[in-house]
Formats: structure tokens, C-alpha cells, sequence
């Protein structure tokens, strides 16, 4: 496992896309923080407090936008798999390493320990741009929850991208559904939803077809760090109540673990 796990720190180490991801992530991350920061500060009706870090940290995401860091950080998890098929290296990786449930795990292992690492710094740089600005500082405890749920949510994102990569053994491909499945497929989902409910006999009932809103994966995940949504007041609306944070984070970790098992047998069972 070790020497699998060397093997995908060099490999990394010397893709430029590497490099030019946590680049961008970064870089989008203090540009946006910091024009939040500096419009927040010159408010008058601002109140501060929690919100403030939240909404740095997630550079708007906690008020129901995609958190953009996740989306930068995923092309990271197709790359780790997708490059490898792209280029035709994976008979190289196999060939050094045949053990192919560790190559496997170490994939997973160096996606997830990049994808933290980048988010948590990420979350630094809103945290910076607060003192920078002079806004009021979050609680230690604010901090640690946005930060986990940030982090989390990241990491999890980035490995359905690998899973994607390994699935379809087509890079293209896999970027599109990592763009396309937690963007336009579920907002595809919610408006058929809403579309049936407010037409059926009962549209504020509770249950029904609207529980299928509550484990669409990813909106289900994004509650780990929103604070309010329009998705969220649509599901109270129609009377399903969105998961919490530990729920959600529950629905995306399964759907991402499932992902993953089906990439892994499929990975076991495929020829190189």
C-alpha cells in the first residue's frame, strides 16, 4: 500500500493539471472572498456573526449556490483516474503495481487527502479575508462545523468524480456527469417533483412523491454547510422537510460509496 500510495503522489506530483486545479481553487477563492468581504463591510444592515464566515468560506454557497470550490476541486478526482485511461498509463500503473485493490484504495486515499487539504485552505483564505476586512470573527464552534461540512462535502464530490472516471473509463465523459448530474440532473428531478405536487389533490401534504426530494444526493450533501436555500424552502412548501447536516452528509457519503463499489468491481473485473 505504501509503495502505491508513492507511486500516486509522484504521478500527481507531475501533471500539471494538478498544479493549475488547487491554483484556480485557490485563487477563485480570494478573489471571491475578498470582494464579499469588502461589499460586506461597507454594509450598514449587515449583521455579521456566524453568517459572515459562512458565506466567505463557501464564497456565497451557504445561501444555496453550488460551493465552487467542490466543482474545481472534483476535476482533481476525475483527473486521478481519467488521465490514467486518456493517456493509456493505466497498463503502466498495473504493470508497476498488480495489485489492483490497492491501486484502487491509493487513488482514493491521495483524492480525498487533496481534496481536504485544498478545501481546508480555501476555508483559511475566508477566515483571512475576515480579518483582513475587519468582520466580526466566527466561534470556535461555527468554525469547526462550516469547516467540516466544507471539507466533507468537497472530499465526497471529488471522489464521485473518480468513481465517474473509473465508471466510464472516458475523461470527457466523466467531467461531464460530475458538471452536469449535481448541476442540471437534480434540478431536472426537483421540477418534475414540484410540477406533479402542486398539480395533485393535496400540494401542501406532506410525503408523497416529495420525498424523493430529500435524497437527491447532492442537494441532500450541500446541507452540511448551507444555511438557507430556495431548494429547502421549496421542500417545506410541499411538505418534506430537508435532512440536517448529519442526514445529508449520511445521503451523499452512500451514494458516493455506492458509486465507488460500482467503479471498484468494475475496475477488479475490466481489462486494463
Amino acid at each position: 500500500m505504501i509503495d502505491a500510495l508513492r507511486y500516486e503522489y509522484v504521478r500527481l506530483r507531475t501533471i500539471r493539471s494538478t498544479y493549475w486545479l488547487i491554483a484556480i481553487a485557490l485563487l477563485l477563492q480570494l478573489v471571491f472572498a475578498a470582494l464579499i468581504a469588502w461589499s460586506l463591510g461597507r454594509s450598514a444592515t449587515f449583521g455579521g456573526g456566524e453568517e459572515t464566515f459562512e458565506i466567505l468560506a463557501t464564497i456565497g454557497g451557504s445561501t444555496g449556490a453550488p460551493l465552487l470550490v467542490a466543482y474545481v476541486v472534483g476535476l482533481l478526482g476525475v483527473f486521478s483516474t481519467g488521465h490514467e485511461y486518456r493517456h493509456g498509463m493505466i497498463r503502466a500503473t498495473l504493470t508497476a503495481i498488480p495489485n489492483r485493490t490497492v491501486v484502487f484504495v491509493a487513488k482514493v486515499v491521495s483524492t480525498a487527502v487533496i481534496s481536504a487539504v485544498t478545501a481546508f485552505l480555501c476555508v483559511l483564505i475566508g477566515l483571512l479575508c475576515i480579518i483582513a476586512f475587519g468582520l466580526d470573527l466566527p466561534s470556535a464552534s461555527g468554525f469547526a462545523e462550516v469547516t467540516g461540512g466544507i471539507v466533507i462535502y468537497t472530499v465526497l464530490f471529488a471522489l464521485s468524480g473518480l468513481a465517474y472516471a473509473a465508471i466510464t473509463r472516458n475523461q470527457t465523459a466523466a467531467v461531464a456527469l460530475l458538471m452536469l448530474v449535481p448541476s442540471l440532473l437534480e434540478f431536472i428531478v426537483q421540477s418534475i417533483v414540484v410540477i406533479i405536487k402542486t398539480n395533485s389533490d393535496d400540494p401542501r401534504g406532506a410525503g408523497g412523491i416529495t420525498v424523493i426530494l430529500k435524497y437527491l444526493p447532492y442537494d441532500a450533501g450541500s446541507q452540511m454547510y448551507v444555511q438557507s436555500s430556495i431548494d429547502g424552502f421549496v421542500q417545506r412548501a410541499l411538505g418534506a422537510e430537508p435532512f440536517g447536516p448529519v442526514g445529508g452528509g449520511i445521503v451523499m457519503g452512500v451514494f458516493v460509496a455506492a458509486l465507488l463499489a460500482g467503479a471498484y468491481a468494475l475496475f477488479l473485473r475490466r481489462d486494463a
